[in-house]
């Protein structure tokens, strides 16, 4: 079956634009199986709507997957009335990593044959992977950059091996992933496989449910780029539905959990983004301002999107991308001050 993205994007944007769309040959049918995660019937009619969230009522679960998987979507909150009216996505509601990279990592890992795992992370992926492949009787390893130092105590409660590396990028530490691969390793390998876009084709769908829930189709998506899959794919969903713009953030510096589009990112080609930049310091008070609004502590990748999102001039409709809360960046932030 396919895993390629680019072979699939006219077909997924025929079915974003239509709600609708027949699987009238046998490419068509790979790309949806793929997207809907079941088989597809050769000339068979899909709908959009399948993509759309079933959450339970009473938020009860058999299972930790199902707590995951049932207890989407992820809150939407109304952060900035009209005429520059905002809704943000709270993604550290999901259970593992409290982050959006859970939902990444779920489907990276049902995508992953093999019992043993290896991946780089400085972050959030490196927290998903030891969690979920715990629960799916995976054997992680994971090898981090300098700068995820901070998220070493949680790995240890969750029991997974880990490397830290003296290199300062997530993408600088691929080159060590090879001895584990040539030894039997899978590598999920977040930030070219497709399977990280097509995941978010799901977020972006289930953020559409919410909004249209009040009546809202967003102007802009303001989100941040790390490895660029999230990203992506909400500009990709929304631009192909509703003709919306995606403003992608990057830091003018260092910002835990985005990085710049010249340090490599293969979705973003995919869509039209304007692109801006956002300092550490500048994030910091996003994470501030945020805070003194809303009472709610988020994420410095957050603080970014907020802080993106404030020095907008145009009116319309925004839905901002919150990656995580600032809880797991305690230690991070006593070493910047």
């Amino acid at each position: 079956m396919t895993t390629d993205a680019g072979v699939c994007l006219e077909h997924y944007r025929e079915l974003i634009r239509n709600s609708k769309y027949k699987a009238t040959n046998r490419e068509a049918a790979e790309c949806l199986s793929l997207l809907l995660g079941r088989p597809v019937d050769l000339n068979e009619d899909v709908n959009l709507d399948e993509l759309m969230p079933r959450p339970k009522t009473h938020r009860v679960y058999d299972s930790p997957l199902e707590l995951l998987t049932a207890g989407w979507p992820t809150p939407l909150l109304k952060v900035s009335n009209p005429p520059r009216e905002a809704y943000a996505k709270l993604e550290w509601y999901n259970p593992f990593s409290a982050s959006i990279k859970d939902r990444t990592v779920y489907y990276l890992l049902k995508s992953a044959e093999g019992e043993k795992v290896v991946e780089v992370s400085s972050g959030n992926v490196a927290i998903a992977l030891a969690a979920i492949g715990n629960v799916l009787n995976k054997k992680v390893k994971v090898y981090i950059p300098s700068a995820g130092r901070y998220v070493t105590p949680l790995l240890d409660f969750l029991g997974v091996e880990y490397q830290m590396l003296d290199v300062s990028m997530t993408v600088e530490a691929l080159e060590h992933l090879q001895k584990d691969i040539r030894e039997g390793a899978v590598h999920p390998n977040q930030f070219g496989n497709d399977v990280n876009f097509i995941t978010h084709l799901r977020t972006a769908a289930e953020l559409d449910w919410q909004l249209a829930s009040v009546g809202k189709r967003p102007d802009y998506i303001v989100a941040g780029l790390g490895t660029s899959g999230h990203a992506s794919a909400l500009g990709f969903y929304f631009g192909a539905r509703y003709g919306t713009r995606l403003i992608g953030v990057q830091p003018k510096d260092w910002i835990p959990g985005i990085r710049r589009v010249e340090t490599g990112m293969k979705w973003i080609s995919l869509v039209e983004a304007e692109i801006v930049e956002v300092s550490l310091r500048e994030a910091l008070e996003g994470v501030r301002e945020f805070a003194k609004k809303t009472g709610l502590l988020i994420g410095p990748s957050a603080g970014a999107v907020y802080k993106a999102f404030t020095a907008q001039g145009r009116d319309g409709v925004y839905a901002l991308v919150f990656p995580d809360s600032l809880m797991k960046y305690t230690l991070l932030l006593e070493q910047l001050r």
